[in-house]
């Protein structure tokens, strides 16, 4: 495992950047990485939750990469208990519902849909790169820390 999580996010923003993956695809192959899971379907499980699901701009990509990632790390087996992954998939919706809204449109202040909202968003110095961008690394360094701390418990 990385020592600390910012060794990672440099090469996970750029690519993040340059569009090779979207906000719950770098979250979670970022956090997969990270604590040297299993990557055989990351981004492929992620895929669908892009743009606010589905490009839809409802719950935040970053935010449904964060519990997908906390379903690798804590998730169950078939039939076994999941109350260390609701605890922390809990303690982390309420993190960031306190800091953000959920609602990937209301997060960017862009409609997808349009295409000049699109651009300006995409283009250098836009919401891409000025929201998106740090709210992944936020959301990497909050996993990180909290489930280490979980680990040690």
């Amino acid at each position: 495992m990385p020592k600390d999580i910012e060794e990672l996010l440099p090469g996970a923003i750029e690519t993040f950047s340059a569009r090779k993956l979207h906000c719950a695809e770098t979250v979670l192959s970022t956090m997969a990485r990270y604590w040297e899971q299993d990557m055989t379907h990351i981004p492929r499980i992620a895929t669908a939750f892009g743009g606010g699901m589905a490009s839809m701009q409802r719950d935040c990509g970053a935010f449904t990469g964060a519990l997908m990632a906390i379903g690798l790390i804590l998730g169950r087996e078939e039939g076994g208990d999941r109350i260390k992954a609701y605890a922390a998939a809990r303690a982390f919706m309420a993190w960031f519902e306190g800091n953000h809204s959920r609602m990937c449109r209301e997060i960017v202040g862009t409609d997808f849909s349009d295409t000049e909202q699109m651009a300006q968003f995409s283009a250098p110095g836009g919401g891409h790169e000025t929201i998106c961008e740090p709210l992944v690394a936020e959301v990497c360094r909050y996993l990180a820390r909290t489930i280490e701390r979980r680990g040690k418990e």
